[in-house]
């Protein structure tokens, strides 16, 4: 199943392409169930298709694919809203003030677990806009986050959607499992992290991205931030950018903790090497 159509969509193509993922979604659900991660990677796989869709499209079929990925987004939404994080002890975070909340990833607690490997994937960490990915023939996504500067910072090595929905092939670096406090090692601080994959049309033209980060657990309130570093980096408009939240896991807001200053993404051109998770 390829992500990007190889000729116009029209009207009468639309629903056909809709049953066909219904009939995937009914498959899958029957088989793992209903709220399973299985289902969900069916659905995110439909959204990424019909975004690549919509930029084929006649008007008539735009507007048919426009009404089921609002379907789809809210199918999603409904399941994350019945996933929220796993309970436990809470990472070791502070929320400090702001809108949406700059989120702070405690300095002991990265020098001790993920310091070591960082400097191993500094140079694959690009600005947004100074990112140029690859296409790819099947859905793909990418680690994130959106610093305390509002800046979407990308770790440029891809991920197949699939892997990451299901939990395969996680990546590590020097043995250490790549996490997002990592694509912020100089102050350890974000609005938003998750997931993100690009819609590519002659360059970035919308994106598809979450917010699931255990590390620093973004409120959905966090969608804000996403929205408004595409704009402030690519000039895409809200309705390009759809962002899938995970419910809010409380916490007070608090002083912030010291940052140790360390190097920012080195500028200039960062491309994608493809579909290689």
């Amino acid at each position: 199943m390829t992500t990007e159509p190889s000729r116009m969509i029209l009207e009468d193509d639309v629903p056909q392409l809709i049953a066909r993922f219904d009939g995937l979604e009914r498959d899958y659900t029957a088989r793992y169930g209903p709220t399973s991660q299985a289902r969900v990677f069916v659905l995110m796989e439909q959204l990424v298709t019909l975004r690549f869709a919509a930029l084929e499209a006649s008007p008539g079929g735009a507007g048919l694919l426009q009404d089921q990925r609002r379907d789809v987004v809210a199918r999603i939404q409904g399941l994350y809203d019945r996933s929220p994080f796993p309970e436990g002890p809470p990472p070791p975070v502070r929320i400090l003030d702001g809108h949406p909340p700059i989120i702070e990833f405690d300095r002991a607690a990265y020098t001790e677990k993920y310091a070591s490997a960082a400097e191993s994937i500094r140079q694959d960490i690009a600005f947004l806009e100074e990112w140029e990915p690859e296409p790819q023939t099947r859905p793909t996504a990418y680690m994130y986050v959106v610093d305390d500067t509002g800046r979407l910072r990308v770790w440029t090595r891809a991920f197949r959607m699939a892997d990451l929905i299901l939990g395969r092939n996680r990546a590590t670096v020097s043995g250490v499992p790549v996490a997002h406090p990592m694509l912020v090692p100089e102050r350890l601080r974000v609005r938003a992290a998750g997931e993100i994959t690009p819609i590519i049309s002659g360059g970035i033209t919308g994106v598809v991205a979450n917010l699931k980060s255990g590390h620093f657990r973004p409120a959905p309130a966090a969608a804000a931030a996403v929205r408004d570093a595409c704009a402030r980096a690519l000039g895409l408009d809200p309705s390009a950018c759809d962002v899938l939240t995970v419910p809010a896991v409380p916490v007070a807001l608090t002083p912030p903790m010291p940052s140790v200053p360390a190097r920012t993404p080195a500028a200039g051109r960062h491309t994608s090497t493809g579909d290689h998770a």
